[in-house]
Parts: structure tokens; C-alpha cells; sequence
């Protein structure tokens, strides 16, 4: 831990140096820097008699995991404040629409850079009687001040992949160390229960809850909002739609070759694109057009239909896979883990991803083993999955019912976390 600590110092001294030139040249990390460092917030103080529950997730799909649980806690302990930390901006951002405008949260602020002093300041400001982190974003001095303040952190839809927990078994007696400073971790699966024990973690620490993602009720979209959004994008009757979601570089490439010869088969196919950094929409434009195709961003209303419309904005993802025949998974034909398919199953619609889902390994192998959802090793593969798919339409509607009883079979990790909260008297 003390050379953790020379090390952390050692890293402000160069950031201290550095920071101006971050401050003027990097618009994404201005926005929080002085913030997570403690300056400018405006933490509200403390009632009297008030017990303070700060729950942290670091980026977006973190933080909709939390919903539920905030939910819960906002409704289940009374007159509890409820304070709300992001990491990255689309996280806060997430976060504020999700959470600070319903009302679920009273507060919402950056977490701390690791750092002693930022670390010290905001913890001093917010006084949290607990904090809640979700799933990741573990820092150890963070957690050696809470430690040293006496304030129970837990961990909970913990996960732990093979390859961090490789990552970790390298310096095991270090993070054996970090992670016994947690009061208690919650596991999404048996699995993660092993890893965790695997680096020296105490059994009586861990507890299998189950996973926050299958407590997430679908997105509320009323017909209105499909009626609008169909108006909007000029999708007819007889147009079929495919929703490719959270994509990285290197897959639209194969998306847009796979939609290429889809198209001459279902001339009425609309394919709907959200990369997962939604600022590359600008990027793909000259590419789509080189290829002949037509395409138009969704802030932008188009006067025609589109052969494809880029997802240029965030946190519409979810409800657009309400529109879709089909749905394919992004970060899984390239190597970076996956992500959420139980997106388009809340809304009773097929997926197919590709070979890497090492992230949501459990419920994409959950949807697939039901028969909801399809894995395909390659972009040949996708093409023929897709063609089968799109030209049945009995085939989606069973693939969507059996992804749908899989997301509602599975849900109850909120109420396992509540009774294990209880029974350690935080809330």
C-alpha cells in the first residue's frame, strides 16, 4: 500500500505538471478535472440526524445497473439522503437523466481522482454513512481512507473476468489487501464467488446476489414514442429494422458489408447504428456514402428513409431496440468483451453477437442456451443468421418470447442485496 501511495504521488506530480495543457486541449476531461479534484463542488451539508447512502458507478452502463437498486434504496430507507457519483461524463450524464431528474438522487457529483487530497476533500464534503459501488471501479486509497473513517463500503453486481482476475492473481498479495478493505462483496455468479476467494478474499465476505442487469424493467416506451420515432425516421409497415448497438471500429466495416447484402434481399431493410462512442457518427458518414448507401444521423431528421441512421446521441439506445426485428450485439465481433443483450430481450426482440462476450458471459450464454439469442463466429456467419431471421417473421417473435423469459426468470439480485444491506445494519 505505501508504494502504492509513492506511486499515486509521484503520478499527481506529472498531472500537476501537465495540467494545464490537459485543461486547454481536452474538452472531455475539463469538464470534471477540477471537480474530481475536489474544487468547485457544491456538495449540499449535511441535516442534522440525516444518514447520507452514497452509491458510485463508473460509466454508463454501470450506472443504468444501479437504477433498480436506487430505486429501491430511495423508497425502502425513508428520509435517507441519496448522493450519486459517476467517473466519466456520459456517465454523469447517464446518471442526471436516469436519476437526478426523477428525483431517485439528491445530489450527483464526480468520484475522486485516487489521489489523498482529492480523496480526503470530497469524502469530508459528501460524509457518507456508507458508500455502494457498483460492479467495478475500485481504487485503493479511496478505500483505505473509508476504512480509516470507518465507513462500510460494499461492492456490489461484483464481477470478476478471466482475464482480470489473471491480471490481479500477478500482484495477489496487493489486491487481497484492496479488496479485504470492502465490508462485503456481492457477486453477479458462483464464478466470480471463486475468483474473488482465488485472491485470498475471506468466503464469509462474499455473497452471490444475482445480477442488477435482469432487475432493470424495460425502458418505459408507450406506442407513442415507437409512432413518433417510426415518423421520424420515415420507417413504414413493410420496413424491416435491425438495431446494431454499442459497436466499436472494426465492426461497422462488417455491419455495413453484411447490410450490403442484406439489402438486395430485403429491399426495405433500415439498419439502425449506435457506436458506443457516439462522437465517430461524424467519422462514418464518408464511408457509408463511398459505399452507395444513403445515411443520416438521428438528430437529424431526414426528409427521406435512410439506408442507415447513426445513433448521434446518448441514452436513446435502449428504447430504439423497441423498433427492431432484430438485434445485434456491438463489441463482440472484436475483441472487447460485449455488451448488454438484455436490452433488446426487455423488449421481447432476438439478438445475435459474435464470438467475444467475455463481459456478459453468463447472460449471453443464459439467452442463447434458451434459444432467444444466436452467437456467430464470423461476418459470413451473421449475414446467413440475419437472412434467416428477417425473413421470418414467426422466428423473431419466438426468439424475442424465449429472451424475454430469460430476463424475467432471472431478476431478484435487488431484493437479495436489500436483505444482505439489512443484515449488515447499512440501511
Amino acid at each position: 500500500m505505501m508504494f502504492y501511495t509513492l506511486l499515486m504521488n509521484f503520478f499527481l506530480a506529472v498531472f500537476v505538471l501537465f495540467f494545464p495543457l490537459i485543461y486547454l486541449f481536452s474538452e472531455k476531461r475539463r469538464v470534471s478535472l477540477l471537480l474530481r479534484f475536489g474544487l468547485g463542488t457544491a456538495w449540499r451539508n449535511k441535516e442534522p440526524g440525516e444518514k447520507r447512502i452514497w452509491v458510485h458507478a463508473l460509466s454508463v452502463g454501470e450506472v443504468r445497473s444501479a437504477v433498480p437498486l436506487v430505486k429501491a434504496l430511495k423508497y425502502g430507507c425513508g428520509q435517507a439522503g441519496m448522493v450519486f457519483t459517476a467517473s466519466t461524463r456520459t456517465g454523469f450524464k447517464t446518471a442526471g437523466q436516469l436519476l437526478l431528474k426523477p428525483g431517485m438522487v439528491d445530489q450527483l457529483g464526480y468520484f475522486p481522482f485516487d489521489f489523498g487530497y482529492s480523496v480526503r476533500k470530497i469524502a469530508t464534503l459528501i460524509d457518507p454513512d456508507v458508500v455502494i459501488i457498483v460492479e467495478t471501479d475500485i481504487w485503493p486509497n479511496f478505500l483505505y481512507e473509508m476504512r480509516q473513517r470507518r465507513i462500510p463500503v460494499v461492492l456490489v453486481n461484483a464481477r470478476l473476468s478471466e482475464r482480470s482476475f489473471k491480471g490481479y492473481l500477478q500482484f495477489k498479495r496487493f489486491f487481497s489487501t484492496v479488496f479485504s478493505c470492502l465490508t462485503e462483496i456481492m457477486v453477479q455468479s458462483p464464478l466470480d464467488a471463486a475468483r474473488f476467494q482465488g485472491l485470498g478474499i475471506n468466503p464469509e465476505k462474499i455473497q452471490v446476489t444475482g445480477n442488477l442487469k435482469f432487475d432493470q424493467a424495460a425502458e418505459d416506451v408507450e406506442g407513442s414514442f415507437i409512432s413518433a420515432m417510426g415518423a421520424r425516421l420515415n420507417i413504414r409497415a413493410q420496413t424491416l429494422v435491425l438495431v446494431a448497438g454499442s459497436t466499436h471500429e472494426g465492426e461497422e466495416d462488417i455491419l455495413f458489408r453484411v447490410y450490403q447484402q442484406l439489402k438486395s434481399k430485403f429491399p426495405a431493410l433500415m439498419m439502425i447504428l449506435a457506436p458506443r462512442d457516439p462522437r465517430r457518427c461524424h467519422a462514418l458518414l464518408p464511408h457509408i456514402l463511398s459505399m452507395g448507401l444513403s445515411v443520416s444521423l438521428l438528430s437529424q431528421t431526414p426528409s427521406l428513409a435512410s439506408d442507415i441512421v447513426l445513433v448521434d446521441e446518448m441514452g436513446v439506445l435502449s428504447r430504439l431496440y423497441a423498433l427492431c426485428h432484430a438485434a445485434y450485439i456491438g463489441g463482440s465481433l472484436v475483441p472487447e468483451g460485449g455488451h448488454n443483450p438484455l436490452e433488446p430481450a426487455a423488449f421481447l426482440k432476438p439478438a445475435l453477437f459474435g464470438p467475444d462476450m467475455s463481459d456478459f458471459l453468463l447472460i449471453s450464454t443464459l439467452l442463447k442456451d434458451h434459444g432467444g439469442s444466436k452467437q456467430v463466429g464470423s461476418e459470413t456467419e451473421l449475414a446467413h443468421e440475419l437472412g434467416l431471421l428477417l425473413g421470418n417473421p414467426d422466428l423473431q417473435t419466438r426468439m424475442g418470447r424465449l429472451n424475454h423469459e430469460v430476463f424475467l426468470n432471472h431478476s431478484g439480485a435487488v431484493q437479495k442485496i436489500l436483505r444482505n444491506l439489512e443484515r449488515l445494519h447499512i440501511v
